[in-house]
């Protein structure tokens, strides 16, 4: 089975095809000023200290900048080491965020989307549902394969493509220390992945003359996996819900058995996998929390794409995280979505019904469980029990208007739900703490995300003026549009390149063994400015009810947020027991929101606007 080498950075010298063809047109990823970031660096602290301690801080940064400096020093170092490299970020981002982490991928790292349901029989039939999920999926597979998806071109900048190559037949594998990504050959591994009753079937996506399978023919092969008398089995999979240490020391007992090796390997190596649930989700809550994680079972967590299709067709996608942000997984799940939801009923139905497919049988994969992986599955499914039961989820899903009222407001979109979100994060606690949101740095070559630090002396000054009681709407509207502005501007500040996180993070990362750490990052300031009590982020998507992921911290919320034309989505999730509460920071979500309806409807529109 052809293993491909994929770690090393994709190079603008080797595009090929449609999909890389404005590769070589992408910039690389900028190292920013030194005084530029420390000016920005200073402006993003102010809001959470005392007049002393910013003074403190200040005096810290001056002397890291100062010129001759150890600043100056580290600075040379990083544009050295940024020379020639596709984008020097990339060098060490990868393992440092996601493949070095250690706690469980779900809940704390991978990302998940809620379709929409589909109002017709589509959407209520299980395998009509998934044959369409998986056809398509395929067919976007080709593409990516063959090189002729159209590159991402977004407000006239193309996008960087490179984390398509981590889309299929690959799969996050465990290691000693830092994990792996194992990347397989697709024309060797033409099939996907059914996981049904914790069984693992193989089913091809091409014939034997290398033609995709028709609807019908998929359809027949889930029809025969549904019809399988084979028993239910012991969840292997839900050992890829462990600690990464633990799973590694479960995946090497399982390596003992050649058995166990194949079928690990033709799960690794699959295009996707595809989770047929017996369970029926009715609330827009139960499937999210299906699509996140569910119980554990019937999952293998390691593969970047997993989709689920309910026991009454409600669908949803499992993200893993490492090598691709979600960019790429949304314009996938929304080109499927639109395709499926152009679909008619009647004409899929007489298409599988007309001809009777010839179809192989579906090949079980086997696993030889011994004491000590019977042992290990027992353990991983108490433990999620024990980690799923620690998370609170709520939902905020405000229908009463989304991005049609808000653009009559003159802002962006973004900035207003980032505001409402610290307008209600403030109503909860009374504070004002560190904010990320995800920026997009796809402009640049192998560009993934850098900070957006939604905190801002102008956020500060709007959430106290907005829970003031003698502020007047004048007030309200005046800090909300400098709040949103500011917003704005660093967001796209960020999407260039040119926040401070990254820049910071590579600076630090040019220290030797034995050289004294600068006070700029010892200073308490540093760490707590990057501690993410609120980690939020939006997509775009009409074909989304809800998306969500964890906080990153016990203390913080982890907020994602849709904007549709009509409603706002957010997805609230929190630990319990640390006196936080998904279900009261909702109440203040809504609270919020038509508080600032009220108000800015008043302050800008007039009491007649028409809405």
């Amino acid at each position: 089975m052809p293993i491909l080498n994929i770690t090393k950075p994709f190079s603008s010298s080797n595009a090929k095809g449609t999909t890389y063809k404005l590769q070589s047109e992408l910039p690389k990823l900028p190292v920013p000023e030194l005084q530029e970031t420390a000016s920005k660096y200073i402006k993003t602290i102010e809001p959470f200290l005392n007049s002393k301690q910013l003074a403190d801080s200040k005096a810290k940064i001056e002397e890291f900048i100062q010129p001759g400096g150890i600043g100056e020093e580290l600075q040379k170092r990083l544009n050295s080491f940024a020379k020639g490299k596709d984008n020097w970020l990339a060098e060490f981002w990868d393992d440092y965020a996601y493949m070095s982490y250690r706690d469980p991928v779900v809940p704390f790292v991978s990302y998940f989307f809620s379709h929409k349901d589909l109002k017709n029989i589509i959407g209520q039939d299980q395998l009509l549902k998934a044959t369409l999920i998986a056809y398509y999926t395929i067919e976007f597979a080709e593409k990516v394969q063959n090189e002729t998806l159209e590159p991402e071109v977004i407000k006239g900048n193309p996008f960087c493509m490179n984390a398509f190559k981590y889309m299929f037949n690959n799969s996050r594998v465990p290691a000693e220390g830092s994990d792996i990504t194992q990347h397989y050959d697709p024309l060797e591994n033409q099939f996907f992945i059914v996981i049904y009753k914790n069984n693992f079937y193989k089913v091809p996506t091409h014939n034997s003359k290398g033609e995709k399978l028709s609807k019908g023919e998929i359809y027949s092969y889930l029809q025969q996996i549904k019809n399988d008398p084979t028993p239910k089995s012991l969840p292997i999979g839900s050992l890829t819900s462990l600690n990464r240490d633990e799973w590694l020391s479960a995946y090497n007992n399982l390596l003992k058995s050649p058995i166990n090796e194949a079928s690990l390997t033709d799960i690794f190596a699959s295009a996707f996998v595809i989770c047929l649930d017996d369970n029926v989700p009715v609330t827009i809550e139960e499937k999210s929390k299906n699509s996140w994680h569910g119980d554990g079972q019937n999952r293998f967590f390691d593969k970047p794409l997993e989709f689920f299709i309910s026991a009454n067709g409600n669908s949803g996608f499992l993200g893993e995280h490492s090598r691709m942000d979600a960019t790429p997984t949304v314009q996938m799940n929304n080109t499927i979505l639109k395709q499926i939801s152009q679909t008619n009923p009647e004409e899929l139905i007489q298409e599988i019904s007309s001809v009777t497919p010839k179809v192989g049988k579906a090949d079980i994969l086997s696993f030889d469980i011994n004491p000590t992986t019977r042992s290990n599955i027992a353990s991983a499914i108490l433990k999620f029990n024990e980690t799923i039961a620690a998370h609170d989820e709520e939902i905020f899903q405000h229908y009463g208007y989304g991005k049609g009222l808000i653009k009559k407001f003159k802002c962006s979109p973004d900035a207003y739900v980032q505001m409402l979100m610290q307008l209600a994060y403030y109503k909860l606690t009374g504070k004002v703490r560190p904010t990320y949101e995800s920026a997009a740095t796809r402009k640049f070559l192998k560009g993934r995300t850098e900070t957006g630090r939604t905190v801002s002396i102008e956020s500060k000054k709007f959430v106290e003026t907005w829970t003031n009681p003698d502020a007047t709407i004048e007030e309200k509207v005046a800090t909300f549009q400098d709040a949103t502005k500011q917003h704005v501007a660093y967001l796209s500040q960020a999407a260039d390149g040119k926040g401070v996180d990254r820049h910071l993070f590579g600076l630090k990362s040019m220290l030797q063994p034995g050289e004294p750490i600068p006070e700029i990052f010892t200073d308490p300031i540093f760490s707590y400015s990057q501690t993410w009590y609120i980690s939020s982020s939006q997509v775009p998507s009409e074909y989304f009810q809800s998306w969500g992921w964890s906080q990153v911290i016990d203390d913080g919320f982890g907020l994602a947020y849709l904007i549709n034309n009509d409603w706002i989505h957010v997805h609230i999730s929190c630990k319990k027991g640390n006196g936080l509460s998904s279900d009261k920071l909702k109440w203040f979500l809504v609270d919020s929101a038509n508080e600032m309806q009220d108000v800015l409807v008043k302050g800008l529109l007039g009491d007649k606007a028409k809405l």
